[in-house]
């Protein structure tokens, strides 16, 4: 049964990371992954997902945006998720605030609303997401993630990515662990090469995982995905 356990390869960036768009106007992305990966759990499976997003931010800060992949298995196929929120800097700190909702238009039970927000310095970015109702669970939960994008070169990155995900949904009725309780708390984690191509194109590979109890080892994801403006 797919349930929408959580934590991203926050690295692959084929997923929701929910990020607020770096420059004012329209854009859109489509890309191609071996696997869609969300805070160190196989969303597919283990098989490939296709995936792709609009977004909209203004020259105030405001953006919003949608996203949509498949899943595999269990009651919900696809997903789709809406976002809004400000981003802006103070000073050298970045912050970014907003609202993500998940959508499964097969099963609105695992429906679920998040409200994050973060802060960035000097290349590091921090998030902290929480719901009050976390992909029917009846219980609340938290997820802090953070990233340090690493320049090789020009075109080439290499990023570290942590998660930590806690709270209520994760100690009751099993949603996010075998058997009848949670195992209370999981790390996920996710090391990633980016290579920027021409034509908006980019290559990813990455290693993620997580320390869940009866979890998915570690797991390799390879994607490419295109970037244009609207």
């Amino acid at each position: 049964m797919k349930i929408k356990q959580i934590v991203a390869c926050a690295a692959l960036v084929a997923a929701t990371a929910v990020s607020a768009p770096a420059f004012a106007g329209a854009t859109g992305n489509v890309g191609a992954f071996s696997d869609y990966v969300f805070r160190g759990i196989t969303q597919t499976g283990g098989a490939a997902s296709v995936q792709g997003g609009l977004d909209y931010a203004s020259d105030s800060g405001v953006y919003v945006g949608t996203w949509i992949s498949n899943l595999g298995g269990g009651t919900a196929n696809y997903e789709t998720d809406f976002y809004g929120g400000y981003a802006g800097k103070v000073g050298d700190v970045g912050f970014d605030v907003g609202v993500i909702e998940y959508y499964y238009r097969a099963d609105n039970s695992l429906n679920t609303t998040e409200f994050y927000g973060g802060l960035s310095f000097s290349g590091l970015s921090t998030k902290l997401f929480y719901s009050d109702n976390l992909f029917s669970s009846k219980d609340s939960g938290f997820y802090a993630t953070a990233n340090y994008p690493i320049a090789v070169t020009e075109t080439v990155a290499v990023t570290p990515s942590i998660g930590y995900s806690f709270g209520d949904a994760y100690k009751s009725n099993g949603v996010f662990g075998k058997g009848n309780g949670g195992p209370g708390e999981i790390i996920d984690f996710g090391l990633t090469l980016t290579k920027t191509l021409k034509e908006g194109f980019t290559f990813s590979f990455g290693l993620v995982g997580t320390d869940r109890d009866g979890g998915n080892d570690e797991t390799l994801v390879i994607g490419l995905k295109k970037s244009f403006d609207l």
